[in-house]
C-alpha cells in the first residue's frame, strides 16, 4: 500500500514537471512567432511583462511541485518499514472476528 502511494508521488511530480517545462515552451514559441510576424515593438512591450510571469509561475511549479512529491516520497519509504507491520495487524484485527 505504501508502494504505491510512493510510486504515486514520483508519477505526480514527473507529469507536473514535464506538463510544466511544455507549456513555457509553448508560451515562448507562440510569443516568438507572434514578435517574428508582426514586428511590433508594441507587442514587445505590452506582453513581455505577461510573459515573464507566466514563466516564473511554470518554472516554480514545474520546480516545486517535483520536489514537494520527492519529500514526501521519501518521507513514505523512510516511514514505510515501521509503519507497515502495524497496518498489516490492524487489517488482520479487523478482518478476523474474534474468537
Amino acid at each position: 500500500m505504501l508502494d504505491s502511494i510512493a510510486q504515486a508521488f514520483d508519477q505526480i511530480g514527473w507529469w507536473t514537471f514535464w506538463t510544466c517545462m511544455a507549456t513555457l515552451a509553448v508560451i515562448d514559441l507562440l510569443a516568438i512567432a507572434a514578435v517574428a510576424q508582426t514586428r511590433s515593438r508594441e507587442l514587445v512591450n505590452r506582453w513581455t511583462g505577461r510573459i515573464l510571469a507566466a514563466n516564473m509561475m511554470l518554472l516554480g511549479a514545474g520546480l516545486g511541485v517535483p520536489a514537494a512529491s520527492l519529500v514526501a516520497k521519501s518521507v513514505v519509504v523512510t516511514l514505510a518499514p515501521s509503519v507497515q507491520p502495524r497496518i498489516v495487524e490492524l487489517r488482520e484485527s479487523t478482518m478476523t472476528p474474534p474468537k
